[in-house]
């Protein structure tokens, strides 16, 4: 926050250009392509002896070309927005700064804006990291398995004992009976039966082919509603080279992955690791910090947004070498090459597209 509060209007506004054309000179027309020093607008002198407020108004150019004007923020995930981009800048930096994320209330607190502003802002952010993943696919040791989240049960009324039986039930290890209600088959309530249905699948596939103790290079996440072999077939051919070690747990669909890569497995009923190493530990780890944000920063994930917060999270971990500095710039960058969001362009308006992505 201070390094934001000590830069001057100029120097947030070379910082923006510097992150979008790579220059503080001249300025790449969205609408022509024209990249030439432009007529720079500058802010009409005031004839109205009512005092100003304070312009909240991005530097505008008029193209030399086609005298179109535009800004910085001009068709870039940042399209239309009326935040200024020193209010930019700083959510960028506060989000980063936390370990694991930053709730939107604690957000609006800082830049002064309500929450639903923050909630935006901070989901257009995310839709960066979702569209800055891993280039290119994993190869040598490669790890796999999926991680439940959504549908967090309320805690009942009142404590209910649980058998055996109905736990079996519960997981799908033994049939329902056909007289008795779903939920009390289960030992569970009617209102944690319906919030189970929207429980997802977190898919992950963590590159562990480095020295021991350092983690995994990169992770590549997507969201299933189950570990199915389809889903686990296609992200393994999406993200894991042919004829790499993939390890897994005991979990029977991810057998289909012996038909084109190497496919070695663990039982967790036993241990955590093998005697030959096997282990898929890296995504147990990924799984601990997204729980860890879930409960202590965002109080549930839902499943319209899960896939947001998931590559928050992969991002944070595939990029947690580099300085934050580094990172500040590069998701500004991504931010504004990108085009205006599809998801929550017009999400006032009712607009947004209002569909999680599955795999």
């Amino acid at each position: 926050m201070a390094f934001v509060a000590s830069l001057t209007e100029t120097e947030i506004k070379d910082f923006f250009t510097t992150a979008r054309w790579n220059s503080t000179e001249k300025q790449g027309c969205p609408h022509c392509g024209a990249f030439e020093a432009h007529y720079e607008r500058r802010v009409r002198r005031r004839t109205s002896r009512r005092p100003a407020s304070s312009s909240n108004r991005s530097p505008q150019w008029m193209c030399k070309a086609c005298f179109e004007v535009f800004s910085v923020t001009s068709g870039t995930l940042f399209h239309q927005t009326q935040l200024p981009l020193r209010k930019l800048l700083l959510a960028i930096v506060l989000t980063l700064g936390a370990a694991n994320g930053m709730s939107n209330v604690t957000l609006s607190s800082h830049l002064g804006v309500t929450p639903k502003t923050a909630f935006l802002l901070q989901h257009r952010l995310r839709e960066a990291m979702a569209d800055d993943g891993p280039v290119g696919k994993f190869s040598g040791i490669v790890q796999m398995d999926g991680g439940y989240f959504a549908g967090k049960p309320y805690k009942p009324n009142r404590k209910m004992r649980v058998s055996k039986e109905q736990l079996q039930r519960r997981w799908g290890k033994k049939p329902m009976g056909e007289s008795e209600t779903p939920w009390r088959a289960m030992g569970m309530t009617r209102k944690n039966y319906l919030k189970r249905t929207n429980k997802r699948t977190v898919l992950v596939v963590a590159h562990s082919d480095g020295p021991v103790g350092t983690g995994a290079k990169q992770v590549a996440v997507a969201i299933s509603q189950g570990e199915h072999e389809s889903a686990i077939r296609h992200l393994a051919e999406t993200f894991v080279e042919p004829g790499a070690l993939i390890m897994t747990d005991e979990a029977g669909a991810y057998t289909c992955l012996a038909a084109h890569w190497e496919h070695a497995s663990v039982s967790h009923a036993t241990e955590f690791s093998n005697a030959d190493g096997v282990n898929d530990n890296h995504c147990e780890a990924f799984f601990s910090r997204m729980r860890r944000a879930e409960y202590g920063i965002f109080h549930g994930y839902r499943p319209l947004y899960l896939h947001l917060y998931a590559w928050e999270a992969a991002w944070r971990h595939n990029h947690r070498r580099v300085t934050k500095r580094a990172q500040v710039e590069r998701l500004l960058a991504k931010c504004l090459s990108m085009g205006p969001s599809v998801r929550f362009r017009g999400y006032h308006a009712g607009k947004g597209v209002r569909k999680e992505t599955l795999i």
